[in-house]
């Protein structure tokens, strides 16, 4: 049972990875640290209740840290850990771009 939801967590975390608006706040919050939602949603160009939808997300799945500064929240990434997982990413995707891109299953899946 644990494996299973283990498994199952592991799903989710790159679920939560695999989202190109997701993955464009957490570019934006590692180039620039700490953010308001409106500095967000200019860093990616995306309006402000879509930001928002996705930060709970990113909060939940523990990919980014809040913290409240009078009315405002203050959003930066998780940790260290988060940076390397992007960073390592980085370099793989790179090195496997041609046969990433050519993947069947993938695609297929994309358009389910």
């Amino acid at each position: 049972m644990l494996n299973g939801d283990i498994t199952t967590a592991k799903k989710y975390f790159f679920s939560a990875l695999s989202d190109e608006t997701r993955l464009s706040i957490l570019y934006a919050l590692k180039e620039n640290g700490g953010m308001y939602v409106n500095d967000i949603c200019k860093a990616t160009g995306k309006d402000q209740s879509l930001v928002s939808h996705h930060m709970s997300c990113l909060r939940n799945c523990g990919l980014v840290n809040t913290e409240k500064i009078g009315k405002f929240v203050v959003y930066s990434i998780k940790n260290e850990i988060i940076s390397k997982i992007l960073d390592l990413s980085d370099k793989h995707v790179k090195d496997m771009f041609e046969g990433i891109l050519s993947c069947e299953v993938v695609k297929n899946k994309k358009r389910e």
